[in-house]
């Protein structure tokens, strides 16, 4: 697969919104690789951004799944419902889930597994404090975020993972593009020597991406691709990075 620019509109979203969003996204985008974009709505709305979209290739996932195939577990979704409905993937370990939401390593562990059980491809999210960052103690983080992570997995046959620098989300900073990548770069070793039966697809890049500083994250060898929160609610803004996208990894 190659699925490697994501959308997460988290929560956000309304049936006149993703109409609009749709058509937008489409008058402007002016690649023809749509498989390589995901887009993660509200569960609810699944389902009509799937109807809108899916005829261009474009691959619908979803922002989490519960660690459990079924049971008495209200409000939750599994990976075989999101498989059912023809979902490709799910966002999961989102900073935003595991502050707010108190989301445990073992708790992401499970549905580690049951996406790889019902072959949902798992866009795993790390990333590091602020504190830790300026700690400069980021490598340490991150690898034992992907061991946690990973250790009860040797073998998933695929695997993406979102870099998510928790103090760069919805906050406008971004770090140098070049530290970026030395981060993927590690993390691919990391995953490359500890896991070697695991299917990393690719390594993505999340934090206050937009249409003007695309490029230059874009030209990075190892920064895959993004998982883009804020500019991926507008349809054109999206359109715009994803056609840098186009034209510098595809």
């Amino acid at each position: 697969m190659s699925l490697r620019l994501i959308a997460n509109w988290k929560l956000n979203g309304s049936i006149k919104f993703i109409k609009s969003w749709s058509q937008l996204f489409l008058e402007n985008f002016n690649g023809d690789n749509f498989n390589s974009i995901g887009i993660a709505p509200s569960s609810l709305h699944f389902s009509l951004t799937k109807d809108l979209l899916i005829e261009h290739g474009i691959n619908i996932g979803v922002q989490s799944i519960d660690g459990e195939q079924f049971g008495a577990r209200t409000g939750e979704i599994s990976a075989s419902m999101v498989k059912d409905l023809g979902g490709v993937f799910s966002i999961i370990g989102h900073s935003e889930r595991r502050v707010l939401f108190q989301e445990s390593v073992e708790s992401i562990s499970r549905k580690l597994a049951q996406a790889n059980m019902n072959d949902i491809v798992p866009i795993l999210c790390i990333g590091e404090s602020f504190e830790e960052n300026k700690a400069n103690i980021t490598q340490d983080v991150l690898e034992g975020q992907i061991n946690d992570a990973l250790k009860d997995h040797k073998d998933l046959s695929s695997l993406i993972i979102a870099y998510e620098p928790i103090w760069a989300i919805g906050t406008g900073k971004t770090p140098n593009p070049k530290d970026i990548n030395s981060v993927h770069e590690m993390i691919k070793d990391v995953v490359q020597s500890r896991f070697p039966k695991t299917e990393l697809e690719s390594v993505i890049y999340g934090g206050s991406v937009n249409k003007s500083n695309a490029l230059e994250l874009f030209e990075q060898k190892d920064i895959d691709g993004a998982l883009i929160g804020g500019a991926s609610l507008d349809g054109k803004d999206f359109a715009l990075i994803a056609n840098i996208f186009n034209k510098l990894k595809v």
